[in-house]
């Protein structure tokens, strides 16, 4: 076991990518629209100035000098100047308005609770919160690199730009504690510990009993608690994370067959063999030589 912890192992597993791809000011009058994605999270910052922005089905809201929003599920958005302007974009960098917008791309093919309950919007006021501007200064480092590229500043931009989404996250739990979720399972002090355990295997080692005395539950309240908060059963989640590490096992690494099996908790490979083909509809022996 190592001391990985369960949402940087969940991030690695969806394979979280982060990119700016503008930074920069429009004349009035301007509108931008994105449609809804569900792959591809977005997220934009008022860097100076103001704007509105619309949802469907929700009232407008005003954005003001220092707002950061997030569409991590990928809804439907727009932005512009005023709420009757029409879908047009005049890029002007001395302009009354500046944003920074961005994206997070996951594999939504792997279907992981994380990503069926991140939120579908998420707004840090700046007025609100005069005690992030330590955020807001992470914001500012990603703007000046995408206005002015330098070497090393698409990596810096990505980097910077996947620790911005784990802090909306984190802030987001924060404000919602009462939320009976996955992302409220990470910071429970018995289920969050749990799935840093789960998560941080390097071979099979934890039975459900063991998870359950590790936080001093019976097994029926701990499986009872896992599930509501979850949405999977304990058997079922680590099953499924084992799953997914000997899937990466085998496309990455050279290990014996054998060895991926008794380190996914079964005592033969045949078991394995027939236990990840139906997991995935696919032998491990053809996802392998199709690397």
């Amino acid at each position: 076991m190592d001391s990985t912890d369960a949402l940087t192992d969940v991030l690695k597993a969806i394979r979280l990518k982060g990119s700016t791809y503008f930074c920069g000011g429009f004349d009035a009058p301007w509108k931008m629209a994105w449609p809804e994605s569900h792959n591809t999270g977005a997220f934009h910052v008022v860097v100076k100035g103001g704007c509105w922005l619309v949802q469907q089905g929700a009232e407008p809201v005003q954005l003001k000098t220092g707002d950061i929003i997030a569409f991590p599920a990928g809804g439907a958005h727009t932005l512009s100047d005023e709420l009757n302007s029409p879908e047009q974009l005049n890029e002007n960098d001395d302009a009354d308005i500046t944003l920074l917008c961005g994206t997070f791309n996951y594999d939504s093919s792997i279907e992981h609770p994380f990503v069926k309950d991140l939120p579908c919007f998420i707004h840090i006021k700046a007025e609100r919160t005069p005690g992030l501007d330590w955020l807001r200064s992470l914001t500012q480092v990603i703007a000046v690199e995408a206005k002015s590229p330098s070497p090393g500043s698409e990596a810096m931009i990505d980097k910077l730009t996947e620790a911005l989404f784990i802090q909306l996250i984190r802030l987001h739990v924060a404000e919602h504690p009462k939320d009976i979720n996955y992302l409220s399972a990470l910071i429970d002090p018995q289920i969050g510990e749990a799935l840093n355990c789960i998560h941080g295997e390097t071979e099979a080692y934890w039975s459900i009993d063991q998870l359950a005395k590790n936080a001093a539950m019976s097994r029926t309240a701990f499986t009872d608690k896992f599930t509501k908060m979850v949405g999977v059963s304990p058997k079922g989640y680590l099953t499924d994370t084992r799953m997914q590490r000997a899937k990466k096992r085998l496309m990455e690494s050279k290990e014996s067959m054998l060895a991926i099996a008794l380190e996914s908790g079964y005592s033969s490979e045949a078991a394995f063999s027939k236990a990840f083909k139906k997991f995935f509809n696919l032998s491990p022996g053809k996802l392998r030589k199709s690397r």
